[in-house]
This record gives structure tokens, C-alpha cells and sequence, in this order.
């Protein structure tokens, strides 16, 4: 489980057709043990290797098919961030690291200094509601204004150069992951 509070950021090094290899210089990275779940951009992936700085992941056809590990490409950032602990603050909100859809985003705008507006697509509205919560990259953000197809999140300036919010750009392609108690909430209505 994660909270979706970003601590560092990687560059991805190398991607195969089953490996995926993310340069980090943050010790906390770099002290775990092999098989430690990892939030990458927000998808919960397993350390298979450390070699000097480098991170090395195994990654499954239904990672690669669900995210935007497919279209990573040498150099690009990606956000990192370990597995919550029982003595630590729950600062953002239940993360599992279970992407549920590519969105896109379509518009990015300065509000005022050091605060950005992100607007991005949405095939699952249903799961989003008006000062919720939504995982975009792996960093837990607050829902504003959803309607049937789009939605927007207020990004501050702590946030946006801890992530590569700082990065992304209009048709940018991100990770979304929605509220899990929604869905919850959902499959005991349906199942009614």
C-alpha cells in the first residue's frame, strides 16, 4: 500500500520486453531489500535487482497493456515512491498501485504563481467525485469539478517540482488510479 505522497524521482534507464531499469541516487531506494513493491508512476512494481544506482523490475504484459510503462522511453522521469508503513503519516489517501486507465491530459494552466490546474480525460467518472481523491502518476491529488468526461486537480508548487507533473505537457499520457472505496462501494451496490 502507498499514500501517494512522491519522495523522489527516477529516470528510466533501460525497458525491455520483461524488465524495466530506473536510475535513482535516493538511498532509501537503494537500501531495500529485493522484492520490495515499489510505486512507479504509480503502479506497484517488485525490485527484482539493485546494481550501483540502478533499479531493476520485472514487468508483466498486464503492467505494460494497463500503464504507460509502454510507452516509456530512455531518459523520461518517472515517479518513485516505497510502500507505506505503520509508523508513518497516511498524508495522501489509500493507494494500491493498481492502475486503472491511461487518461490524457488536455489542459494545463498557471492559476496564480506556484499553483497549476491539470485537466485530464475520463472514461470512469462514475468513480470521481468533488473534492475527492484520484491518483495520477502514483501522487494523490483532490478531484475538482468532474463531469462525464473530464475532470481537474489543483497541482501546488511542493507537488509539482517533487513529480513529473513539472514534465508533462498537453496529450502527455498519465496513470490513473481511483479511490478504491468507490469501488468497493460500487461492487456492494451491484451485488445487491
Amino acid at each position: 500500500m502507498f499514500t501517494g505522497i512522491i519522495n523522489n524521482l527516477g529516470v528510466v534507464r533501460d525497458i525491455s520486453n520483461n524488465s524495466l531499469i530506473i536510475y535513482s541516487e535516493n538511498k532509501q531506494f537503494l537500501n531495500i531489500d529485493l522484492g520490495t513493491s515499489v510505486s512507479v508512476d504509480g503502479v506497484c512494481l517488485t525490485l527484482r535487482n539493485i546494481q550501483e544506482n540502478n533499479l531493476e523490475f520485472q514487468i508483466s504484459n498486464e503492467s505494460k497493456n494497463r500503464s504507460i510503462i509502454n510507452g516509456y522511453k530512455k531518459n523520461v522521469n518517472v515517479n518513485l515512491e516505497l510502500p507505506t508503513t505503520v509508523n508513518e503519516f497516511l498524508s495522501g489517501h489509500i493507494v494500491q498501485g493498481h492502475v486503472d486507465e491511461i487518461s490524457e491530459v488536455l489542459n494545463i494552466s498557471e492559476d496564480n504563481k506556484n499553483l497549476w490546474t491539470f485537466e485530464f480525460n475520463s472514461n470512469n467518472s462514475k468513480y470521481l467525485v468533488d473534492k475527492g481523491s484520484v491518483t495520477i502518476n502514483g501522487v494523490s491529488l483532490t478531484v475538482v469539478n468532474p463531469n462525464k468526461h473530464t475532470f481537474k486537480v489543483a497541482v501546488i508548487d511542493e507537488t509539482y517540482k517533487r513529480t513529473n507533473f513539472q514534465f508533462l505537457e498537453a496529450n502527455s499520457q498519465v496513470n490513473i488510479e481511483y479511490d478504491i472505496i468507490s469501488k468497493y462501494v460500487e461492487r456492494f451496490i451491484i451485488d445487491k
